[in-house]
């Protein structure tokens, strides 16, 4: 573990998602019985070629390669309309929020999304983290884009499954709250339904006071929200690799790429 976390520092931002940091969780060997010991991923095949020899492995090493691969590239998404989504598609929606954020059981918050073809269910989930955190503060009139797949719940009822956040400006948040004493600047409390507030402080009374409406801070800020790394997808592209996109048809490996040279086949 201690070598994996050495690897992590000395090649940021050239390889990602190695290691989770919050749970102390090594990300680069699978969870279940598999014949690959581990498997790095990163920008170039000297670096994770240099990544995998700083690592302790303590076992018997049969056989590696370096391959291309789409995981990290956000590959499997494209920009959609509601209106267009089916169950298993992956997309990216554009749009307004359109209800408060709720949390249900398991911590997991949903929240409505318009992009004036229709509107469709948005899920954080818990294991998110600080995605679903976020999640759980946006408000109606929030411009956001919103990515991952779409599944199909209760009553045919579509729902995107979120798998990244981008807050692309915020909407004022007003909610109503008690108004204040005229006399003594104290909130008021209110007397029953339609019956006006009362000054719990000096005992000043106004039948016809009503709620208003008070600006408050928003808690988030605009920007692009991702899950924690053991959480991610393998096509989700981590925040490590925004800047580094390469463009263009690649050429054909250079350099060690595989060990043992396979044997010649009869």
């Amino acid at each position: 573990e201690e070598s994996v976390i050495k690897m992590d520092e000395a090649t940021r931002p050239l390889t990602f998602n190695n290691y989770d940091y919050e749970e102390e969780r090594i990300l680069i060997t699978p969870r279940g019985p598999d014949p690959v010991l581990l498997g790095i991923r990163g920008e170039s095949p000297s670096i994770v070629l240099k990544a995998f020899r700083m690592l302790e492995v303590g076992e018997p090493i049969e056989r590696w390669v370096i391959f291309r691969t789409n995981q990290g590239t956000d590959a499997h998404l494209a920009h959609r309309l509601v209106r267009e989504l089916k169950p298993h598609m992956p997309a990216i929606i554009r749009g307004y929020v359109s209800s408060p954020p709720t949390m249900i059981h398991g911590g997991h918050v949903i929240f409505r999304l318009s992009d004036g073809s229709g509107e469709v269910d948005c899920a954080a989930y818990w294991p998110s983290g600080r995605l679903a955190k976020v999640a759980s503060l946006l408000w109606p009139g929030d411009l956001v884009e919103v990515a991952g797949g779409v599944k199909l719940g209760p009553g045919g009822r579509l729902t995107l499954n979120v798998e990244k956040l981008r807050i692309i400006k915020l909407a004022r948040k007003a909610i109503a709250m008690n108004p204040h004493c005229p006399a003594c600047g104290k909130r008021m409390k209110s007397m029953g339904a339609n019956k006006g507030f009362r000054c719990p402080k000096c005992g000043f009374r106004d039948p016809g006071a009503r709620k208003v409406l008070v600006e408050v801070p928003r808690e988030v800020k605009p920007g692009l929200y991702l899950p924690p790394p053991r959480s991610q997808r393998h096509l989700t592209k981590p925040l490590r690799r925004y800047g580094l996109e390469k463009y263009g048809c690649p050429g054909p490996p250079k350099g060690e790429w595989f060990w043992p040279r396979p044997p010649t086949l009869a």
